[in-house]
């Protein structure tokens, strides 16, 4: 009978180590600190948990109100701009709408002699002029108001700025004159503007005025035909003046001549506030976009911003780079892992071991073992296990749980379920193991001594254990009756 192993394999003090390199933050269970399991850390994270959701909450108010704040502005400037647009439509509309002054759309005395004239001009005939036919006579720049025909007098009042600027200040006038004279004589004609009253008119003449304030006409007028002048004159008050070259010899009630005035004096004088408001709505409109804009920037920050085509084909050739790159960094980390172990444990060798474990009768059992085998040994047994030193120095060394936890240090199994532990790689027998331990590791006393292998309790490892550790039937007897 073949005398079996003087002690179970030698192991690491701690629970299973990984061979592959794993992230930082990921692997064995850590140490908890001294006092009461997890009211320490648990109340720091609680904390902090709650100072983030008040950070939190508070800036997600600050950011509703400066939202309510930018939209406020943002509809105050958006009014503004359209205040200002209906301010340069309404006075740009008055602008290029002339005042007008007489009417030559129709003749009164068209039909009637002097005779018929005369009766209608008594008030107390029965042929007396009716009062609407008055009123559109009074509304009349013509000659027909009084007896002394061939001639007009009659009082403009046009506003502006009083300096004289060309084009600028000066109001622009359109004149119509229609000629009813039947006398047979020429209607030559000439027209002007005094700068004054018609009644403080004594002995002034057209040819006396500035060539901007009288026009001669070329041509004679046509009989009942309209005729169209053109004049700038400077704002102010004026008397305008018609009469013929060649004057009327009889005089009477009946018309000889009709006019109309079309002065467009409210467009130099609202032609500087369209201005204003044209440079204030332009303003108000930039300031508008701008307001809408820093609205959007906190009321809507979720929104990316618009991506062209290029950009999205570019980030996915990124990104077919990137897996790329990821799978020759995959490749190069598993050649490292096999010289620098760390992380969680990953699956054994699928090649069996060539013999029984390595037994360490020096050192007492305290874990499971380094490697674990997945199958029997190639060929039974033919004495106890001898050291292996040269594969046992090839073997990386067990490394602790964590950095900071030592051989005596015991960490808390309940803080880790063993989903946790199978999702870092663990095997249902390592996680088995570990918390055997660490609950015996936690029962019992550290001890400076080193016991020898005679010290071992056989009773501490079950036969499960030992299969489960690539022992075989006859080694655990052997082992068992040497023990």
């Amino acid at each position: 009978m073949q005398p079996g192993p003087s002690g179970p394999p030698s192991g690491p003090s701690g629970p299973p180590k990984s061979v592959s390199s794993g992230t930082p933050g990921r692997g064995p269970p850590k140490r908890r600190s001294s006092g009461p399991p997890g009211k320490e850390r648990d109340g720091e994270g609680a904390f902090s948990q709650l100072a983030e959701r008040n950070l939190a909450r508070q800036r997600e108010l600050d950011r509703r109100g400066q939202s309510k704040s930018l939209k406020r502005t943002r509809d105050l400037k958006r009014w503004n701009v359209v205040f200002m647009v209906c301010l340069l439509v309404i006075f740009g509309t008055f602008a290029w709408l002339p005042v007008t002054y007489g009417d030559t759309s129709d003749n009164p005395h068209d039909g009637f002699n002097e005779v018929d004239l005369e009766k209608l001009h008594n008030p107390n005939h029965p042929m007396t002029w009716q009062q609407d036919e008055i009123d559109m006579m009074d509304k009349k720049i013509w000659d027909g108001d009084d007896r002394f025909s061939g001639a007009i007098q009659h009082d403009l009042n046009l506003y502006g700025f009083p300096m004289a600027i060309d084009g600028i200040t000066t109001v622009p006038l359109k004149i119509t004159i229609v000629s009813y004279r039947g006398d047979g004589e020429a209607t030559n004609y000439r027209i002007g503007m005094f700068p004054k009253r018609c009644s403080l008119l004594l002995g002034d003449s057209i040819s006396d005025l500035p060539e901007d304030l009288r026009y001669v006409g070329s041509e004679p007028l046509f009989i009942e035909v309209p005729t169209t002048i053109e004049m700038n004159v400077p704002a102010g008050r004026y008397c305008f003046v018609f009469e013929y070259i060649e004057p009327v010899n009889e005089n009477g009630w009946l018309a000889t001549v009709d006019a109309e005035v079309q002065a467009n004096w409210p467009r130099p004088l609202l032609a500087p506030l369209m201005l204003i408001f044209g440079i204030l709505a332009a303003f108000g409109f930039i300031g508008a976009q701008r307001a809408g804009k820093a609205w959007k920037e906190v009321a809507q920050p979720e929104r990316a911003a618009a991506r062209s085509l290029e950009d999205e084909v570019l980030d996915a050739a990124e990104e077919e780079r990137g897996d790329s790159d990821g799978g020759v960094q995959v490749e190069s980390g598993e050649s490292v892992d096999e010289s620098t172990p760390s992380g969680p444990p990953v699956e054994p060798q699928a090649e069996p071991p060539s013999g029984p474990p390595v037994a360490a009768p020096a050192e007492p059992p305290s874990g499971p073992p380094v490697d674990t085998p997945s199958g029997p040994p190639a060929e039974p047994p033919s004495g106890p296990p001898v050291e292996a030193p040269e594969e046992v120095a090839e073997e990386p060394a067990a490394e602790p749980p964590a950095a900071e936890t030592t051989a005596t240090d015991t960490v808390d199994p309940s803080q880790y379920t063993d989903e946790m532990l199978l999702g870092w790689g663990w095997s249902q027998q390592q996680i088995s193991d570990w918390r055997a331990e660490q609950t015996g590791a936690t029962e019992a006393a550290p001890q400076d001594a080193v016991p020898d292998s005679g010290s071992v309790d056989p009773s501490a490892y079950t036969d499960e254990m030992l299969r489960g550790w690539g022992w075989t039937a006859e080694q655990i007897e052997e082992w068992r009756a040497s023990n």
